[in-house]
C-alpha cells in the first residue's frame, strides 16, 4: 500500500518549487491532491491529469471559500493542508523597497495561508482530525539582509501558525510550520543566482521530511516549527508557553 493512500492533500504553491515537488511526491504516493496556484509554471499535462488543480489567486478571501466548498463537495473531507504559496522579491535595501513591493509580498505569503486555514479548520473540525503544514522559511526565524519584506513576512506565517495551533489545541488537528534553508528553486535563483541555487538542498529533502512528519517517524508537537538544513537533522523548535 503507499503512504497516503485515498488520503485528501490540499496543496497551495503547486506549480514550481517545493510545491511541485510536493505535488508530484503525493500523487505517486497514493494521495488525491488538490493543487492551486496562480500559475503553471513547471506544470506538465501529465501533472495536471494526475491532481485536481486550480489557477486561483488565493490572497482573494472569496475565491478561497468558494475553492474550498468545492473541495468538499467532492470529498466530503479534508485530511492535509500543505499551505506552500509564497513569493520572494529580489534583494534590496529596506529604503528601497517601496510600498507597492512590501503590499505584495506580505499579500502572497501571509494572506494565502490564513485564507486557506480559515475555510479549512472548520471542515477539520468536524472530522476531528487533520494536519496543517504552513512552509514558512529559515528567513522566518533568522533575519535576512536586504530580503526584509520577505523576512517579515516569513517572520508573520510563523507567528500565525503558532497563534491557530493553540486555537486548534484539542481538536484533533495539528498546525505547524516548515522552515527550510536554501532549497534549490527558481525563486532561490532569481534572488541569490542560479549558481548558488544549486549548492543548496533538493526539494525532494522537504518531501521526505514531511513524509516523516506526517506518518508519525517524527515526532512533532502542535505549534512547532522545523528547520531543515541541507545534510542535518531536521531541528524542531517547540513554541514558547
Amino acid at each position: 500500500m503507499k503512504a497516503f493512500e485515498n488520503k485528501i492533500v490540499v496543496l497551495t504553491g503547486a506549480s514550481s518549487g517545493i510545491g511541485y515537488s510536493l505535488l508530484n511526491y503525493f500523487v505517486k504516493e497514493g494521495a488525491r491532491v488538490y493543487g492551486s496556484s496562480r500559475n503553471e509554471r513547471e506544470l506538465t499535462t501529465e501533472s495536471k491529469q494526475e491532481c485536481n488543480f486550480e489557477l486561483l489567486d488565493l490572497a482573494d478571501e472569496l475565491n478561497v471559500e468558494k475553492y474550498v466548498k468545492t473541495i468538499l463537495q467532492k470529498e466530503n473531507r479534508i485530511d492535509i493542508l500543505i499551505n506552500n504559496a509564497g513569493v520572494a522579491h529580489n534583494l534590496a535595501l529596506v529604503e528601497e523597497i517601496d510600498s507597492k513591493m512590501l503590499n505584495s509580498v506580505v499579500r502572497d505569503n501571509l494572506l494565502p495561508t490564513f485564507n486557506m486555514m480559515k475555510y479549512t479548520i472548520p471542515i477539520m473540525k468536524k472530522n476531528n482530525s487533520g494536519t496543517i503544514i504552513n512552509i514558512s522559511s529559515r528567513a522566518g526565524r533568522r533575519a535576512v539582509p536586504k530580503l526584509s519584506a520577505y523576512t517579515a513576512a516569513k517572520f508573520a506565517v510563523r507567528g500565525l501558525t503558532e497563534s491557530v495551533a493553540k486555537e486548534v489545541q484539542d481538536t484533533g488537528i495539528k498546525c505547524i510550520s516548515i522552515s527550510p534553508a536554501g532549497v534549490n528553486t527558481g525563486m532561490r535563483a532569481m534572488v541569490f543566482g542560479q549558481e548558488d541555487a544549486e549548492n543548496q538542498q533538493d526539494t525532494s529533502r522537504i518531501n521526505e521530511v514531511i513524509s516523516r512528519i506526517l506518518s508519525g517517524n517524527l515526532e512533532v508537537s502542535n505549534g512547532s516549527d522545523i528547520v531543515i538544513i541541507k545534510d542535518k537533522e531536521p531541528i524542531i523548535r517547540v513554541p514558547e508557553i
